[in-house]
């Protein structure tokens, strides 16, 4: 499935203007839990709202996160028992889709069947990996040889730095720049 044309570049200035919001460097990386709390987004951990949820047991891979109106304000409930670094997904997933203006719709049809957009959840991912490590990250990230640091830095998993890297375009940069091999052995 393919977005609509410029939404690549419109998930970047999204991020970009997070950041200038939040008083950070393009390239920085952001605290979720505090973008939240800048952006007036209540973060909810499951096992506080629900504590004896199916979700935090054997079956914690069937939730992640979820958007939720409250009142006059808007709740991100997040599974706590996942990663860290997933969490920190999970959390920025759900900010994308505030900040893309999607519409909220109830995790459940009425037959019980899951209640899914395709088009709004891979927004949603696009955007929430821009948001954990914008394309100005990504090319400092190569350009500074922190490729072996930036889990670390950015709290992501690996899959995540390495789809980044990809589709910002920072490893082809950095190849061309340098005339090198993406990645160095160690």
């Amino acid at each position: 499935m393919g977005f609509r044309r410029g939404f690549k570049a419109e998930a970047n200035r999204i991020a970009l203007r997070v950041r200038q919001q939040m008083d950070l460097a393009p390239y920085a990386p952001i605290d979720p839990a505090a973008v939240c709390a800048h952006f007036e987004i209540e973060l909810l951990e499951l096992s506080e709202v629900e504590p004896n949820s199916p979700f935090l047991g054997e079956h914690q891979d069937a939730f992640s996160a979820v958007t939720v109106p409250r009142g006059l304000t808007t709740a991100i409930v997040h599974n706590d028992r996942h990663h860290p670094y997933r969490q920190r997904s999970n959390i920025c997933h759900e900010l994308a889709h505030c900040f893309l203006g999607h519409e909220y719709a109830p995790p459940l049809l009425e037959n019980g069947d899951r209640s899914r957009d395709s088009s709004s959840e891979a927004e949603a991912n696009f955007l929430a990996g821009v948001l954990l490590i914008t394309n100005e990250a990504a090319i400092r990230i190569m350009s500074d040889g922190l490729y072996h640091q930036a889990q670390g830095i950015y709290g992501v998993s690996k899959p995540m730095l390495e789809f980044r890297l990809r589709v910002s375009g920072a490893q082809t940069i950095h190849q061309r720049r340098m005339g090198v091999p993406l990645y160095s052995s160690r």
